[in-house]
């Protein structure tokens, strides 16, 4: 079994289509995991149909019981998040749990201990199917929750206790450089890193080469979106020259690549100009994932 994360430093820069691009192109014999928890949309560049559905609970939550309450408002004074209100026409007060960061000092201000914990559900995990036969393992943590990092290490634990010994798991890791990246990249036997080729792509592409380097990971890379500006195409391939990974394609921008997936296709289906460059981009990182199966 091997692990390949496609990552960037950057949302938009086309991490995604590509790396279901990849899925499509390895077939039924590739399990994609979604770690983008806060923006999945894998399922939707796949066109996934959902199989099974499940509850992903972040740990405890706080709430008041009204008949404990007697109204003095300590927990409303210690509540640096605003999360603390009075019920209408009621003299208890209430969390409202889309604000609250359950730090727990309203717990340690109430005289009659009328907060209490219970087990918050944080979003939910799916079991999908893609219409070309991929399976995924996707999940979608509810805003403001921030817990996205143990949730991406529990989609990636699924996706392995799911994968066949010969299988390669895709890993769609979200944009830019934090805890959940790390989730998506750490163990994996490949980073696919996708450049945009732009001033900001370039950059934040050079911050996620850095903890990659330093994380130890083998990587190739694509740079997307070339042949807007010259000069940036050439520094997204200085960049990655001096950090030594090595080049596995250009991708050109193309409208056409964009309405592909708005008529729900992957980019490894779609037939326009830059089809042979995407078509020699994913052949030469399915050349790397080979290898690495043949030394497994």
């Amino acid at each position: 079994m091997i692990t390949v994360s496609v990552a960037s430093g950057k949302g938009g820069a086309g991490k995604t289509s590509i790396a279901a691009a990849l899925a499509a192109t390895l077939g039924a014999g590739c399990l994609f995991a979604d770690c983008d928890v806060d923006a999945a949309n894998g399922a939707i560049a796949l066109g996934a149909r959902i199989n099974i559905r499940e509850p992903y609970f972040a740990g405890p939550g706080y709430q008041i019981e009204p008949s404990a309450c007697t109204g003095c408002g300590r927990c409303h004074a210690a509540c640096r998040f605003g999360a603390i209100e009075p019920v209408a026409g009621s003299r208890a007060f209430r969390i409202i749990q889309e604000l609250c960061e359950r730090c727990g000092a309203c717990v340690d201000q109430c005289p009659t201990k009328a907060i209490t914990t219970f087990e918050k559900q944080a979003g939910e995990l799916f079991v999908s199917t893609g219409r070309t036969g991929t399976k995924l393992i996707h999940a979608e943590l509810e805003p403001g929750e921030d817990t996205s990092g143990k949730l991406v290490a529990l989609v990636r634990k699924r996706a392995a206790a799911l994968a066949l010994p010969e299988a390669t798991i895709v890993v769609d890791a979200p944009p830019g450089i934090g805890c959940p990246v790390i989730a998506s990249v750490t163990g994996c036997d490949l980073v696919l890193v996708v450049v945009e080729a732009s001033a900001s792509g370039i950059r934040d592409a050079g911050r996620l080469v850095e903890l990659i380097l330093s994380m130890k990971r083998q990587s190739v890379a694509i740079i997307n979106k070339t042949g807007l500006n010259a000069s940036m195409d050439e520094h997204a391939r200085r960049m990655l020259a001096e950090a030594g990974i090595p080049l596995a394609g250009e991708i050109p921008f193309d409208p056409a690549l964009r309405s592909a997936e708005e008529s729900n296709r992957t980019w490894a289906s779609v037939a326009c100009g830059s089809s042979d460059a995407v078509k020699a981009a994913l052949v030469n990182v399915m050349g790397v994932i080979t290898t690495l199966k043949e030394k497994s």
